[in-house]
């Protein structure tokens, strides 16, 4: 069966590749869409990208709870993909599927915290109007996402990754036509302004959707994953994935909103530093995200190794997703310390403000400033993905959200107590960033998540 056949570098480089590089590219496209986004809405003037941002991200932090306990599902499908329990695969997916439907309801009313939270920050009357909207519907249609992402988690944890790539481009392509025609008014469609991006988004991961259910019920997953015969509850699934994937929504959840009461104490400052710091963060994750993809690939290897007990595969595995992560990460680096200033001049508005030579110049530092830890994000991703694997997600949910909470509290005091201007305040935020990865490594490297795998035996599994 080729889902079984034998690595000789079991862990290697070349595997890390063959399940990453699909990933990471699904990651890019995704990444590259939400930046397209805001550039369309850039023209249209800094409070239109500003609050494609943080809308953006606000609807993010709403449903990560939900899909980082349904992420949990991609670790469960490698464990029993290792352990050659084919079947159980797809009826993981099935609990995934469970937990998306019950998500939506209470997603939704969370609509009215996060309308508060948006509030809370003293940002421009205007970016306040349009971020709500970017978000409301974005938010109406996360059942979509949800869907999407659960489907996703299936394939990626049988290493099937390239499946979901083509889906996310078919996605991407549908997602920037419309974008580009509801923005601006093209091709007969209305000009739909600040409405027209998330819509664009909502349509294009529909069709993500489609894409990946159809190829679940193809004749192959069919024979050998009983895909059509997998429909019914099982508890014991659904308990193990909860408890499990808690940790993990609840760690992403935590960070995503520390990660946006963040931008939004810089947005608070000025025009001037919301949007450089727009431009700098835009920049940031397209640099970012894709590194996901890497830890997605770290995620499902190391839960493989785990199932089918080889210890030594799965720490192998590790190193060689740093190697990767390390070579893309010098790329990301020549572009923000060499060309800063043509990357801010791509959100340069039609008719730029006055402000716009000051908003140049700071986006510009601010830029080459994340430079710095551009190299440590790798670190994060590929030690955070692996213990994730090895199911030591709780562990991971303290560490990192601990250290993103106290990059938001150090940014507030410096703004608001010691009165630090922009760049200091960055720089500061920045240093702190690059002790992340020193605790992951410490826990991946004390070995604990061995003695969690052999004292818990992960029982939802069949013996």
């Amino acid at each position: 069966m080729k889902f079984f056949k034998d690595n000789p570098q079991k862990g290697g480089v070349q595997e890390m590749l063959i399940i990453s590089l699909p990933m990471v590219l699904s990651m890019s496209f995704d990444t590259f869409l939400v930046f397209i986004n805001r550039m369309f809405l850039s023209k249209l003037g800094s409070d239109y990208m500003n609050a494609a941002l943080t809308g953006g991200l606000m609807e993010m932090v709403t449903i990560t709870f939900f899909n980082g306990v349904i992420s949990y599902s991609t670790a469960m499908v490698a464990q029993n993909l290792g352990a050659q329990k084919t079947s159980r695969c797809s009826l993981v997916l099935v609990q995934a599927i469970v937990i998306a439907i019950c998500s939506y309801p209470l997603a939704l009313a969370l609509m009215p915290p996060a309308h508060l939270f948006l509030n809370f920050f003293d940002v421009s009357a205007k970016q306040s109007v349009l971020q709500i909207q970017y978000f409301d519907i974005l938010l109406y249609g996360s059942i979509i996402t949800m869907l999407r992402h659960a489907f996703a988690c299936f394939f990626i944890g049988l290493g099937r990754t390239r499946i979901v790539m083509t889906a996310t481009l078919a996605g991407v392509v549908v997602t920037l036509f419309l974008s580009y025609c509801f923005t601006f008014g093209k091709f007969g469609f209305p000009e739909l302004d600040i409405i027209g991006a998330p819509l664009a988004i909502i349509s294009g991961n529909f069709i993500a959707f489609c894409i990946l259910f159809l190829k679940f019920f193809s004749k192959e997953y069919r024979e050998i994953f009983a895909t059509n015969k997998c429909w019914r509850f099982s508890k014991r699934i659904l308990s193990t994935l909860i408890k499990k994937g808690l940790p993990s929504g609840a760690e992403i959840f935590l960070n995503m909103l520390a990660f946006q009461a963040l931008i939004l104490i810089f947005d608070s400052q000025s025009l001037v530093a919301a949007t450089a710091t727009s431009i700098t963060f835009s920049w940031d994750m397209v640099s970012y995200v894709p590194l996901i993809g890497l830890e997605i690939g770290a995620t499902s290897i190391v839960g493989k190794y785990i199932g089918a007990r080889d210890f030594a595969s799965a720490n192998r595995s590790v190193y060689s997703g740093i190697k990767i992560g390390m070579i893309y990460s010098s790329f990301i680096i020549l572009l923000f310390v060499g060309i800063p200033g043509i990357l801010t001049d791509i959100f340069a508005p039609h008719s730029p403000p006055p402000e716009w030579s000051e908003i140049h110049s700071l986006a510009v530092s601010m830029i080459r400033i994340a430079a710095i830890y551009v190299t440590v994000e790798t670190l994060v991703v590929v030690y955070a993905g692996a213990l994730r694997g090895a199911g030591d997600t709780l562990a991971v949910m303290f560490i990192t959200s601990g250290l993103h909470w106290l990059l938001t509290i150090v940014a507030w005091l410096f703004f608001n107590v010691f009165h630090f201007e922009v760049m200091e305040t960055w720089g500061m935020t920045v240093l702190i960033f690059m002790i992340f990865p020193i605790f992951l490594y410490l826990r991946w490297k004390g070995g604990k998540w061995r003695k969690m795998w052999e004292r818990d035996k992960f029982d939802y599994m069949p013996k």
